[in-house]
């Protein structure tokens, strides 16, 4: 439970009103051992006192017993990655605990809530139970989209309770809410685009328009990497797709831009090549994918760069800022386990170049 911190606030709040114990004991109409034994938190006021003494102090009844509904996005950015790295560091069912108490007192504060959601689709692999974790993480969703009377939110926990559909093995239940037929892609960062070009604001027009190249531009490559994983066992489609994905990493500089993307699609092809017996080309794949986490991906940020000029503000502006919503230390497992305890590397592991690149990346 949340800790009640009326005594420490009828305190501070008194002093600050330069009110004296015992004209607050008169005021309220109590003994001057009343108050005194409240500020040292032996007992608390009766509940028919509270508004009496928030009309006093000019405060509200929560500010009176220090309950915050609400978060800011920073206060929600500051929790979410202490509890990111304490899922590295410390026993997950602790850490998950935690989680939970944060939840309960802030269970009106429906931002927080989807970021608990992002929390938990991020590190559920840590648990034994990991149904339990993603069934939670769906039950929070449903009291967003329940609760939430904003439209934005509302379809990022729908977004969120499908992902943790798929990553529970739950397709039908996926194809069931959206159907199987894909919808008309969105124009709304278009219209918005246009919409400033006509009120004569070209730069923030410009924003905007590079927004939606970038967002489709991480899009394209990654749809092109799962189509890569679609096909394993086609080598000409592995190939054809890895040749235009590539082109356009190497065009807009992906792997400093957004390295997680093109180590997606090298980790990828290095898996169709494993598969099609194509050992040498998938050992120059892992390499790419090495030098990729090692430089870019341990200690990843987004950023933007000269083409990408005008995303700095917008980036910062997202809901976990910048950072990975991994600890680095998570992250850095993984990566080393995607290519060292990969089954489809079987055949490679005696291979120097392979071994090489386990031992890069485990020591970087």
């Amino acid at each position: 439970m949340n800790k009640i911190n009326i005594g420490k606030n009828i305190t501070k709040f008194r002093r600050s009103k330069g009110i004296k114990q015992d004209e607050l004991a008169s005021y309220i109409g109590v003994s001057k051992s009343s108050v005194s034994k409240w500020e040292n938190n032996i007992t608390y006021p009766d509940i028919v006192l509270l508004p009496q003494l928030a009309t006093l102090f000019n405060i509200s009844l929560d500010e009176l017993i220090g309950y915050e509904p609400q978060l800011t996005k920073q206060d929600i950015q500051k929790i979410y990655y202490e509890l990111a790295q304490e899922f590295a560091q410390k026993d997950p069912n602790d850490v998950l605990e935690k989680c939970e108490e944060y939840i309960k007192k802030y269970y009106s504060c429906f931002e927080f809530l989807k970021q608990m959601v992002v929390i938990y689709l991020n590190h559920y692999m840590l648990f034994n139970n990991k149904e339990k974790v993603l069934n939670r993480a769906r039950e929070l969703c449903i009291r967003i989209r329940e609760e939430s009377e904003n439209p934005q939110l509302i379809k990022d926990a729908i977004n969120l309770e499908l992902l943790s559909l798929i990553m529970d093995n739950k397709p039908t239940e996926v194809l069931e809410i959206l159907g199987e037929d894909v919808k008309t892609f969105s124009q709304d960062a278009e219209l918005i685009s246009m919409s400033f070009k006509l009120l004569g604001n070209m730069n923030k027009a410009s924003e905007i328009t590079q927004i939606c190249i970038y967002q489709n531009l991480i899009s394209l490559v990654g749809n092109l990497s799962q189509q890569i994983v679609l096909n394993i066992d086609k080598l000409d489609i592995i190939e054809e797709c890895f040749k235009r994905a590539v082109g356009i990493c190497e065009l807009f500089n992906l792997d400093e831009l957004h390295p997680n993307t093109t180590a997606n699609l090298y980790l990828a092809t290095a898996q169709g090549y494993a598969i099609n017996k194509q050992n040498e080309k998938a050992l120059e794949l892992i390499q790419k994918y090495t030098d990729v986490c090692i430089k870019n991906i341990y200690d990843f940020k987004l950023k933007g760069d000269e083409f990408f000029d005008k995303i700095e503000n917008w980036l910062k502006e997202l809901d976990l800022g910048v950072n990975a919503p991994r600890s680095q230390q998570l992250i850095k497992q993984s990566v080393i386990s995607s290519v060292k305890d990969n089954p489809v590397f079987v055949d490679l592991k005696d291979e120097y170049k392979f071994k090489s690149c386990v031992l890069a990346l485990e020591n970087s």
